[in-house]
């Protein structure tokens, strides 16, 4: 059987970008997340700590997601294409923090997963 590679290298340089640019954000989101939820007059500190965490959490798994998967873009550009719109989705859950690093993370994951997904792939 042929192996199918990509002949693009957007979705690497774009997973990559947004990787890195995730992972301050992912930590940026927990923090504001525990900063807003303590704001709240039926928050104890240990509900603020618990969403700051989710929050971050969700944020560091899609960026590594994304950035490893962009990595892995022109060798596996389907499953990459696949798994860098997931982690869009994953750190698209993180916006309702409203952080900037973030909403660029999910606009490049997006684009980088789709231009993997539809480029002209080339055969070994």
């Amino acid at each position: 059987m042929a192996k199918v590679r990509g002949t693009s290298h957007v979705p690497m340089i774009l997973g990559i970008i947004g990787g890195v640019l995730g992972l301050p954000g992912s930590v940026c989101a927990g923090a504001c997340a525990a900063g807003l939820s303590s704001l709240s007059e039926a928050a104890t500190e240990a509900s603020a700590t618990a969403a700051g965490n989710t929050f971050m959490y969700l944020g560091l798994l899609g960026s590594i997601l994304g950035l490893v998967f962009g990595i892995l873009a022109k060798k596996m550009p389907l499953v990459s294409g696949i798994l860098m719109l997931v982690a869009a989705v994953l750190v698209c859950i993180t916006l309702v923090t409203f952080s900037f690093l973030n909403l660029v993370t999910v606009i490049l994951f997006i684009i980088g997963g789709i231009f993997a997904i539809v480029q002209k792939k080339e055969t070994d």
